[in-house]
């Protein structure tokens, strides 16, 4: 991470405020070989193999006051394209954040896989069933406001609640809660979330219910995770008309300060639809590897096998060199 000074001190004399105006830049840069075998065939032009870039910049700044008010800044760009933003003000009444970068489902989750532990992609679309399980809708998404309450022996917990504006009604809420706690040499954390979505019209019949919940264990060089994650969607009588069940399992090892494997494996399926039974089975062996401080090698496999509409089943690979700055 760079820090930039862009003033010297700054003094609010009313209010007793004093702060450094130091803007925290931060990011990686990432280039990647892909390549996947699965059952499609591939039209004259195609080939299951790329290269791709990904950009990331990320601009932060906190500044704290002399009576333990502080607030902070978060500013991220993927591929030059806004991702993510926030202001933050946080009291010894907890947090209160404002945009779309503090919400409950992005910051609580236990997904691997959503978090982008490890370098996941397949090349695959896979309709009517989730690639991680992870309840989020506020996201990156909707601007919203966020509440953090201070942690209180071991428990912690956020709520969101979204506006989607005026050319949506699918306003967002979020509540989550987990607890953590530790027993010898051995950390847990169990967690649960909900994360609601109205009807994008009122009368479309998408209104969201998504729920997750989950435990992680670590002991050592060893981490376990499990998560559950439920999407239900409903028209707009209240009758549910999918409901997509996602279960993920996680184990990782770090084998050294430099090395850190993992085995995730996952199922998707969507109980209700009983014309096309979309259903995902799915295994990443992972590996990450600190070459240097601030260069890392990523690599995976990653095998695959989805029932639905068209049935598709296969691997792919994924390696990636990546710099932090």
């Amino acid at each position: 991470m760079r820090k930039v000074l862009l003033t010297t001190t700054a003094l609010v004399a009313l209010g007793g405020v004093s702060a450094a105006s130091a803007l925290d830049i931060s990011g990686f840069q990432r280039f990647e070989y892909q390549s996947w075998d699965d059952t499609a065939a591939e039209a004259a032009g195609e080939n299951d193999s790329q290269f791709v870039d990904y950009n990331r910049v990320v601009f932060s700044h906190s500044i704290t006051g002399d009576s333990g008010l502080s607030a902070e800044g978060y500013y991220r760009i993927n591929n030059w394209a806004e991702a993510y933003h926030g202001i933050q003000v946080s009291t010894d009444m907890g947090s209160f954040a404002f945009g779309n970068w503090w919400t409950a489902g992005g910051w609580m989750y236990n997904s691997h896989l959503y978090n982008g532990t490890f370098r996941v992609a397949t090349g695959q679309t896979f309709a009517g069933v989730n690639t991680s399980a992870a309840a989020s809708i506020a996201d990156g998404g909707d601007n919203s406001i966020t509440y953090t309450m201070p942690s209180i022996g071991g428990l912690s917990a956020m709520a969101t609640m979204t506006d989607a504006g005026t050319s949506s009604a699918a306003d967002a809420t979020e509540v989550f809660l987990a607890y953590a706690g530790s027993a010898g040499d051995m950390s847990y954390r169990v967690h649960g979330g909900i994360a609601n979505g109205d009807d994008s019209t009122g009368v479309a019949g998408d209104e969201q219910e998504n729920s997750e919940y989950g435990i992680n264990v670590d002991s050592g060089a060893i981490g376990v995770r499990m998560t559950r994650e439920e999407a239900t969607t409903k028209s707009t009588a209240g009758v549910s008309t999918a409901k997509i069940e996602t279960n993920e399992y996680a184990v990782t090892y770090k084998a050294s300060d430099d090395l850190t494997l993992g085995v995730i494996i996952l199922d998707s399926k969507d109980k209700l639809d009983t014309t096309n039974n979309p259903k995902l089975d799915q295994t990443v062996i992972a590996a990450n590897y600190m070459v240097m401080p601030g260069l890392r090698i990523q690599a995976s496999t990653i095998d695959f096998d989805y029932e639905g509409a068209t049935n598709n089943n296969g691997s792919a690979l994924n390696l990636a060199l990546r710099i932090d700055f």
